[in-house]
């Protein structure tokens, strides 16, 4: 009965080292699938043909974030402009002129959101279909009789505490958005990929049937 325990010790030290290979490699091939399985392109449903949207190419390509994400940042300037420059004030330029600039990008000088509000979708803004052909809400909607939206440049309607773009701006739906985002840039990096031979918008390009 004594000469067998040692067998048994080994036997039992034999099958728990098995089992620990086991689920060691197990555990790996996992880490590995879930790894291999990561993506940043997304499927995305659409009525005119279902788009595989790459976001990693299109983030190496775009000027900034802003250009498509421009809920990101808020209106208030978190960077002074001494910050980089000697004399230099923002004031002195109109907004459109600051963001034409040579690598111009919203987060230089504007703070950009928390990581929770990054992910929010398009269509929480932009409805399926456009209501209103007026892209601004009359003033009189919130304000007193006379009240005009000429009284204040754009840049003094950003200063403004709770500012909102929503607040005087219709947004558009949500197809107009993406082909007005889209296309411009389509064309001018791949009009071979995203042209017909009659030089129109090939709607394929992108949708996919």
């Amino acid at each position: 009965m004594s000469g067998s325990t040692p067998r048994r010790r080994n036997w039992t030290v034999s099958i728990t080292g098995a089992l620990l290979v086991a689920i060691i490699t197990a555990l790996i091939g996992f880490m590995k699938d879930e790894a291999s399985t990561a993506t940043d392109r997304y499927y995305l449903r659409n009525t005119a043909g279902n788009v595989l949207f790459d976001h990693g190419r299109h983030s190496e390509d775009a000027d900034a974030c802003a250009a498509c994400h421009h809920t990101l940042f808020g209106a208030e300037v978190a960077i002074g402009c001494e910050e980089c420059h000697d004399s230099f004030a923002a004031e002195e330029f109109e907004h459109g002129e600051l963001s034409e600039f040579h690598g111009w990008d919203c987060a230089t000088c504007h703070e950009q959101a928390e990581d929770d509000e990054q992910a929010a979708s398009c269509r929480s803004c932009h409805p399926a279909n456009q209501e209103s052909e007026s892209r601004l809400i009359d003033c009189e909607e919130c304000h007193d009789e006379g009240y005009e939206a000429d009284m204040m440049t754009h840049d003094e309607y950003l200063e403004i505490d709770d500012h909102s773009c929503l607040g005087c701006h219709v947004p558009g739906s949500i197809a107009e958005v993406y082909h007005q985002s889209c296309t411009p840039c389509h064309l001018e990096a791949a009009y071979e990929r995203f042209t017909r031979a009659d030089g129109s918008v090939n709607c394929g390009g992108c949708h996919l049937r």
